[in-house]
């Protein structure tokens, strides 16, 4: 296993950067020099490569701490152990001669190295990196683990210094070892939709019940699915209705469950009746989709049941995007689970819009994207005063998210800020996934 050891000085943020890594608050964060006594070793992954990541003591000069020699050594035993090293400094106290003296010892090995300039929490203190190049390596990145700033950055580099050979050998092992690397796909809509019709279609069984009986599906079945090596998890939910025809009892709890699997589905297939179009209650399961920002497919089934005319296809389409306005991207695809219609294109949709979610974009590609919306179209003015966005970084996490440094966040009005998401899916490539942009005054610095 790849392994990546996090060293520094005590009170740089070498926990706070472990937890962020890991995504738990396994390592203990606090403001006193020294509290990391031990190793911690978890192992995590990153884009489907997993590898080991250590978390030091705080490397310390003084012998006057009992604990200091012990935690040198055991820095010294990631010399020979680790296959790379993050040195975390910090970028608001500057340059110090404990993080010198630290850098002499990594220097001892040829392994690679990232400095991880921590708590630099606004693009302003960016410049305070500049220093940290007179420890001796050439891979710097700033980041802030308070505002998940940078890591994503840093690890991306990571990845991309293992050996091609070996970044193999981590994939197909983590493919070995776990039975959970599948798209989980929730498919939902209003009672009698097809949706039971079309998991049992993609299947190529009859897996889930399926009649003529509007909420005949109770529960929400999972099913996992193969296909060209890629693996699927099918949630087959109960049809929503509208409330005021939900009983309290079995059917009440199944939309629970319902709203259950959007949450934690990676892509939901929204499944509408070709011969209804999109209708008030497609819309209200939209409206659930978008609030929990999930990547999203609208499956217009039956479409066997329609005159074979493009011109009444192209009207239904433009019936449901104008209905369901505020999903403009979610692809959507004519099917029909009766006769296997655009089956497999339904899939290969499903893992284009998963990839997309996924993507990650580099913060130089963004900015130049920014920069051009707002030459094309300018902020307008806030109380007399141009508004402009500095700055912009990609968050982790999916779906993409970015976070804008501008100078009056409460001046950008929706218009403009849909003006950025749409043009930036363009730009950026990514025209099937939701965005979030979250704007932030550059000029806030939070302790």
């Amino acid at each position: 296993m790849y392994r990546v050891a996090i060293v520094g000085r005590p009170n740089v943020g070498k926990s706070s950067l472990f937890n962020r890594i890991i995504g738990k608050r396994k390592a203990i964060v606090e403001d006193i020099p020294g509290v990391t006594r031990d190793r911690l070793i978890s192992t995590t992954d990153w884009r489907n490569i997993p590898f080991e990541i250590v978390d030091t003591g705080g490397y310390i000069q003084s012998d006057t701490d009992k604990f200091a020699p012990y935690i040198r050594k055991e820095i010294e035993k990631e010399l020979e152990n680790a296959d790379a090293f993050i040195l975390v400094v910090d970028g608001q106290t500057g340059l110090t001669e404990a993080d010198k003296d630290i850098a002499r010892i990594l220097h001892k090995t040829e392994k690679p190295v990232y400095v991880a300039v921590n708590k630099i929490d606004n693009p302003e203190k960016e410049d305070n990196i500049y220093e940290f190049y007179e420890l001796g390596f050439d891979k710097i990145f700033p980041i802030s683990t308070i505002q998940k700033m940078g890591v994503a950055d840093l690890l991306d580099q990571i990845i991309e210094d293992i050996p091609d050979y070996e970044r193999e050998a981590l994939k197909e092992n983590k493919e070995k070892e776990t039975k959970s690397d599948f798209i989980k796909v929730a498919l939902v809509g209003k009672p009698n939709a097809g949706k039971s019709s079309l998991l049992n279609a993609i299947l190529g069984e009859e897996r889930a019940l399926v009649s003529n009986i509007p909420g005949t599906t109770r529960d929400t079945v999972d099913t996992i699915f193969e296909k060209d090596g890629q693996k699927f998890l099918f949630l087959d939910t109960a049809g929503l209705r509208k409330k005021k025809n939900i009983d309290y009892g079995i059917e009440f709890f199944s939309v629970g469950r319902t709203l259950e699997s959007i949450k934690k589905a990676d892509v939901v297939v929204l499944v509408i009746d070709a011969e209804q179009g999109a209708t008030e209650q497609d819309q209200k399961i939209a409206h659930l989709i978008q609030k929990y920002y999930k990547p999203a497919i609208i499956a217009v089934n039956k479409i066997d049941r329609l005159p074979k005319r493009k011109d009444i296809l192209k009207a239904l389409e433009t019936q449901i995007r104008e209905k369901l306005y505020f999903l403009p991207y979610a692809p959507i695809i004519f099917v029909s689970a009766k006769k296997k219609i655009n089956i497999d294109k339904l899939l290969n949709e499903i893992i284009e819009v998963y990839n997309q979610a996924w993507k990650r974009v580099g913060t130089g590609k963004l900015n130049r994207a920014l920069k051009q919306l707002q030459t094309l179209q300018a902020p307008p003015t806030y109380q007399g005063k141009p508004l402009k966005i500095y700055y912009g970084t990609q968050l982790e996490g999916k779906p993409p998210a970015f976070l804008l440094f501008v100078n009056y966040p409460q001046g950008f009005k929706a218009n403009y800020v849909k003006y950025l998401e749409n043009n930036l899916r363009k730009l950026l490539g990514l025209e099937k996934t939701p965005m979030k942009l979250i704007l932030r005054d550059r000029h806030i610095e939070k302790k």
